[in-house]
């Protein structure tokens, strides 16, 4: 299971501990984070002041310690892996009685950061937005307007959960209750980077991770604004496409209207993989899709009806497949191209010249039953049923390029598959339940748009109620 957030309201989270009711104990935990929201953000925002690129061993090794110390001060505990890179935090808390082992698993690292692409405030230099513009945490004044947003890298995705699940821990004590699961949480300081420290960890002490439920806190809130639940999330593939023509670029005065353009092929080929709706037109691509169960489309079509907004929001006059909703589309493969070269590219000083290639990044959102290769194999076979001679990972030789017109090379970068979990189960309609608020309940969604290591969860870890913890591929 997956459950999801845009920055997770800290009233809300004492609720998925206990799993109780929210009548009974929100007016309790509402007024405790109501009398202390300075301290919260103020501890929130040192954390945000580090900086916590994965390949910034020391500033990520700092993020770590100082989390470490946060588990540690709230009873939690705490070790931390050992080796290169990114620590893997693993902090642990039992209840006394258990109604069972709940295990979070939340990132610390972001993704890289541009400075100058942000106008508020720098991305390591958290700051309080509100409708007249951004304020500093010292000029807020006494109360928080709850439509105030706090800026800084990593803010949502992943620190604020982290900051959210501890002072949900505190609320509970403050007013007399205790967590009535036993907690392990996990950090993780390389999901954007790969995981590799975490899937090391899950190979050497993936027993100590042991649950009845496993809960990731990454992911947006449904656009309607409810509390979101994710039930699985999509795997990824990715390729490079690369069109060669002239062994060199040539002068495109002399040798125009006889050097074949690549960029021209290229976008020829590229738009023969989708049509002018969005559909994807690579034979075999969606075969082996599991379909949707009946009780997930019964959620779906209990969700908000957003698309009018989203498209304003965008400023787009028309989504791809306009006739299905975004919510149904999570739930089916993606293939876009997310970045093209020729020629050196706008930014490169002007040439005249015809490019003897041109490139594009492909990525595919995999779901439900797909596997990465064979996805990636299939758009190779699509390229070669357009004409193309294929080469994989490496340059088209002289006498291939004597030989064939239509030349490509593609590069396949490694995979992951997606994962999914059932919403029939008793413990998913629990943390429904938990989250239901005024009679309102969550967005429940089948799968969520992004890629997580979810399968080593999935995969890995026993639900004593039948299934996995996390989704079965």
């Amino acid at each position: 299971m997956k459950f999801g957030h845009g920055l997770l309201p800290v009233a809300l989270a004492p609720l998925l501990l206990s799993i109780g009711s929210v009548e009974a104990q929100q007016s309790p935990v509402r007024a405790w984070r109501e009398g202390r929201e300075r301290e919260i953000l103020e501890e929130f925002f040192q954390l945000l002041r580090i900086p916590n690129i994965a390949s910034d061993e020391a500033n990520i090794r700092r993020n770590a310690e100082m989390l470490s110390a946060m588990f540690r001060n709230r009873g939690f505990t705490v070790d931390a892996s050992d080796g290169p890179g990114a620590p893997v935090v693993l902090a642990q808390l039992d209840a006394e009685p258990s109604r069972g082992t709940i295990l979070f698993y939340i990132h610390y690292d972001g993704q890289p950061v541009n400075p100058a692409e942000w106008t508020h405030c720098g991305p390591f230099e958290p700051c309080l937005v509100t409708p007249s513009g951004a304020i500093e945490l010292d000029a807020s004044g006494a109360r928080f307007d709850p439509d105030w947003r706090v800026y800084a890298r990593s803010s949502s995705d992943d620190k604020g959960p982290i900051v959210a699940l501890l002072n949900a821990v505190d609320a509970l004590r403050a007013i007399g209750q205790r967590p009535a699961w036993s907690m392990r949480v996990v950090l993780d300081g390389q999901e954007e980077a790969g995981s590799a420290n975490f899937g090391r960890f899950m190979v050497e002490r993936g027993d100590a991770l042991d649950a009845d439920l496993a809960i990731t806190l990454d992911g947006p809130r449904h656009p309607s604004g409810r509390p979101t639940i994710y039930h699985g999330v999509r795997g990824q593939a990715a390729l490079t496409l690369t069109v060669f023509t002239a062994r060199s670029d040539l002068h495109s005065g002399n040798y125009g209207n006889w050097a074949p353009d690549p960029s021209i092929q290229l976008g020829r080929l590229l738009s023969s993989m989708k049509d002018e709706e969005g559909n994807i037109l690579i034979d075999g691509f969606h075969d082996d899709v599991i379909p949707l169960t009946p009780a997930e489309r019964e959620a779906l079509e209990a969700i908000p009806d957003i698309e009018a907004s989203l498209a304003d929001a965008f400023g787009i006059a028309q989504p791809e497949r306009a006739a299905k909703r975004l919510e149904l589309k999570l739930n089916q493969p993606t293939l876009n191209v997310l970045a093209m070269e020729s020629g050196g590219g706008l930014s490169a000083p002007a040439r005249t010249a015809i490019p003897a290639f041109a490139r594009a990044r492909i990525s595919m959102r995999m779901v439900n039953g797909l596997d990465p290769a064979r996805q990636t194999e299939l758009v190779a076979e699509h390229v070669r049923s357009q004409g193309y001679h294929v080469v994989l990972d490496r340059d088209p030789t002289d006498e291939e390029r004597k030989r064939y017109p239509l030349l490509a090379r593609i590069d396949a970068g490694s995979g992951t598959r997606a994962a999914r979990v059932t919403m029939e189960s008793w413990i998913s309609a629990t943390v429904a339940g938990a989250l239901t608020v005024d009679g309102v309940p969550p967005v429940r969604l089948p799968t969520l748009g992004g890629s997580l290591p979810f399968t080593e969860f999935s995969e890995g870890l026993g639900d004593p109620h039948g299934g996995r913890v996390a989704g079965e591929s």
